[in-house]
């Protein structure tokens, strides 16, 4: 099975639209870190959140020290505020595996390390693809993202939203 590491917008914008069940029925071994898990303060997101841990259908990698301090030297383009996200980075470079991001500098960051970057309209593109979910509730959760995200590029939800149909 194929690790993926998500960071925390990723996981707040499939909790909102309803889809976490069904993203974790995707054939990925879904890998977040433990900075990811302490930014969901809101008790029923972190309900949601600790059931898949609990269930071992999320697993959280727990950063070090050691590893901290290696994050905080991983060298990058861009300036990140907090180290939340240089972790899910460092993470999916270290074992090169995809990242899921919807912040765009990570995205950005993680082409030019030519990590293979998807954001919460793959993540609906790819249930479908995969028969999780109908068109119908494809065309639904995509509907949905666009009312909860104005950061998503809505051009590229219609795209999709035409090929649903």
């Amino acid at each position: 099975m194929k690790l993926i590491i998500t960071d925390t917008n990723v996981f707040f914008d499939i909790i909102s639209i309803g889809a976490l069940p069904e993203f974790f029925a995707l054939d990925f071994e879904i890998c977040t870190t433990d900075f990811v898990v302490k930014e969901i303060l809101v008790s029923n997101q972190k309900e949601q959140i600790e059931s898949f841990i609990r269930a071992k259908k999320l697993n959280v990698f727990k950063i070090s020290a050691d590893e901290v301090e290696e994050i905080l030297n991983f060298p990058t383009k861009r300036f990140f505020k907090g180290i939340t996200d240089k972790t899910v980075l460092w993470k999916s470079h270290k074992l090169k595996c995809p990242l899921l991001t919807g912040d765009k500098k990570l995205r950005n960051e993680a082409e030019d390390l030519k990590i293979e970057v998807h954001g919460s309209i793959w993540v609906i593109i790819t249930l479908v693809e995969n028969g999780i979910i109908s068109k119908a509730k494809g065309r639904d959760l995509l509907e949905q993202l666009k009312l909860i995200n104005a950061s998503l590029p809505h051009d590229e939800i219609d795209k999709f939203l035409k090929q649903l149909k």
